[in-house]
């Protein structure tokens, strides 16, 4: 098997290729996969180096390729610089990269997410079948080949790693499931943290809700209800016992999307009916699929003094099929407004939303028939509530809804990110959970 085949067996289908003049020379281009590690991540490699044998300090020889993989996909330009970069300066200066070393991030590349080191190590995300290559003689390739895999990482994990090796910093770093790849997330490592006290640096307080009728109408407060019985159904807030911070929530969101790892899902939220021609623009220019939904609410009140009257609203909404992270992150930024108004924002991973007309309640001598959303019990839907501050996580899924306390708890906590702790559940306080 030569070294392109191995990339494949591991990685799918090469996606894409680009040549560069400089390289060329040296029969050397950069190659791209798709969902590789993992379904939405990219991963971008050099292909070619290992014919050119690279130097350890201590003198030994080595053949390495060189890669980087992340879940951005706006970010490909910037990823593909760096490996670049990368291979050309192993080309220039014939130093082999050693695990466990960190390289300063060049200006310019990946600003915008703070930073400020690029990390080696081994590919740990993929099979461990992947991390040495046995050369094809035949294809004329040197008997051993290593990729080296490139991880950005901020100064905080430097200092870390600057006071407690790299052994330390590789436990961490093998604790984390697919956190590495998401360019938005958090430090392992906080700066305002003491750098001995290495835990998590987001928390998140957890109270498990009554199941009751009024659970929507006086909790939720939104056009919506389950076809069925209810599982289980959690109020989550990021850093606070009441409701935390909008921007925490909204990227506490994302990385809770991320970390399910379950494409496509469907986000349903408020409009304004002025703005639907902006929004059919921003889902065509992104090319996702959607459809419409008006919902109607009609009040009929019977007064002693002003007589009976009826007055019927229409609000209108949309539902949008995204299908990998990039669009996760689209419609987060254009639709999570609508959240902060205290309107309708949540997400699925069921495309059967229905509509029951006409549901009545009474208040006084007003009746109101109105319009709700149906989910299908079988369904996981997380609701953006209190002016974005906190969500509600309805789900009757068993790695969500688990019966005993000690079996919930552990699996509810598996489906969090991995850089996330529970501090606090149902008024009970946890050192880390």
């Amino acid at each position: 098997m030569n070294y392109i085949e191995h990339l494949e067996k591991h990685c799918g289908k090469m996606t894409g290729h680009l040549e560069i003049e400089e390289l060329q020379k040296e029969a050397i281009q950069l190659v791209e996969f798709q969902n590789a590690p993992f379904a939405n991540a990219s991963t971008v490699t050099s292909l070619g180096l290992l014919r050119n044998p690279l130097r350890f300090d201590n003198s030994a020889i080595v053949h390495q390729e060189v890669m980087l993989s992340v879940m951005q996909q706006d970010a490909e330009s910037d990823l593909v610089e760096l490996v670049y970069r990368l291979t050309l300066e192993a080309l220039k200066t014939g130093h082999a990269y050693d695990l466990g070393e960190y390289l300063p991030m060049p200006d310019g590349l990946l600003s915008k997410y703070g930073f400020a080191a690029l990390y080696v190590t081994t590919p740990f995300y993929f099979e461990e079948s992947f991390q040495v290559h046995h050369g094809d003689a035949a294809s004329g390739e040197p008997e051993t080949v290593l990729p080296v895999w490139f991880v950005p990482i901020f100064a905080s994990e430097v200092a870390y790693i600057e006071q407690y090796g790299i052994d330390e910093f590789n436990d961490m770093l093998y604790e984390t499931e697919m956190q590495l790849l998401n360019l938005k997330r958090h430090p392992l490592i906080g700066d305002d943290e003491m750098i001995d006290e290495s835990r998590p640096d987001r928390q998140v307080f957890v109270l498990e809700c009554e199941i009751t009728d009024d659970l929507f109408e006086d909790d939720i407060q939104r056009p919506l209800v389950l076809d069925g019985p209810l599982g289980k159904a959690y109020d989550i807030s990021v850093e606070s016992e009441e409701q935390g911070n909008s921007v925490q929530n909204q990227a506490f969101l994302y990385d809770f999307l991320i970390h399910q790892n379950r494409f496509p899902v469907y986000a349903t939220f408020f409009a304004f009916q002025e703005e639907a021609q902006k929004n059919r623009s921003f889902f065509a220019q992104h090319h996702m699929s959607f459809t419409s939904h008006v919902l109607s609410r009609q009040k009929q009140t019977n007064g002693w003094l002003l007589g009976k009257r009826s007055s019927t609203t229409e609000t209108h909404y949309f539902t949008v099929k995204i299908e990998d992270a990039k669009r996760l992150e689209l419609i987060l930024e254009h639709a999570y407004g609508v959240a902060l108004m205290n309107e309708l924002l949540m997400f699925s991973y069921s495309d059967h939303l229905a509509i029951q007309t006409e549901i009545e309640t009474i208040y006084r001598k007003t009746r109101v028939l109105e319009d709700r959303f149906v989910y299908p019990e079988d369904s996981t839907v997380v609701i953006v509530g209190h002016d974005g501050a906190m969500l509600y996580l309805l789900s009757n899924e068993e790695h969500f809804a688990y019966d005993f306390r000690t079996d919930w708890v552990k699996r509810l906590r598996q489906q969090l990110p991995s850089d996330t702790v529970i501090r606090q559940l149902n008024g009970e306080w946890f050192a880390d959970l």
